[in-house]
C-alpha cells in the first residue's frame, strides 16, 4: 500500500477477512514504518516492497486511495513484484485506484476502470472497483472473494 493516502476501508476491510480465515497478512509499502490513510488510519509496514520474497505469499493486494496514484502505479519495484507473482501463477488482487497497477501491467483492461461489474476475475487476478462509487459493493466483499481464491491457491 502506498505510504500516505491509502484507502482506509480497502485495507482494513480486506486485512479483516484474510485474517478471520486464518491467513497471515504482511504489510508492505514502498517504505518500512508508519503509513497513513486517507482517513487517518495509521498502520505499520514490516516490510518494504523491494523486500518481499514471493515464494513465502499466496498473494499480493494492492490498496487503492488517493495515495496510489503517487507511490505505486509506475513504481518499478511494485511493477515488478506484481508481475513476478502474476507469472508464478499467485493471486494478484487490487480494489479501486489500486487496479492502474495491474492496468499499467496489462493485466486489466482500461476500459473496465470506469465502468463493468463490481470485480472482475481472470484467472489469478481480481480487480475490484472502488467501493464508494460502486453501490452494492464493499471493501469487505473484495476480501471475502480474495479469501476464497486465497484459499482455493493453498
Amino acid at each position: 500500500m502506498a505510504p500516505e493516502g491509502f484507502n482506509d476501508e480497502e485495507f482494513l476491510e480486506p486485512k479483516k477477512m484474510l485474517e478471520a480465515r486464518g491467513m497471515g497478512v504482511t504489510v508492505t509499502s514502498t517504505l518500512v514504518g508508519i503509513c497513513r490513510g486517507m482517513a487517518g488510519t495509521q498502520a505499520t509496514s514490516e516490510v518494504s516492497v523491494d523486500q518481499v520474497d514471493p515464494n513465502n505469499f499466496g498473494g499480493v493486494v494492492i490498496v487503492g486511495g488517493s495515495g496510489s496514484e503517487r507511490f505505486l502505479w509506475d513504481n518499478p519495484a511494485v511493477l515488478s513484484l506484481v508481475r513476478t507473482f502474476h507469472q508464478r501463477g499467485k493471486i494478484v488482487a487490487a480494489i479501486g485506484r489500486g487496479r492502474h497497477v495491474l492496468l499499467n501491467l496489462g493485466l486489466f483492461p482500461g476500459k473496465s476502470l470506469m465502468w463493468g461489474p463490481p470485480v472482475e476475475i481472470k484467472g489469478n487476478v481480481i480487480a475490484g472497483r472502488p467501493p464508494t462509487t460502486t453501490p452494492g459493493w464493499s471493501s469487505e466483499d473484495f476480501g471475502r472473494i480474495v479469501a476464497e481464491h486465497l484459499s482455493r491457491a493453498r
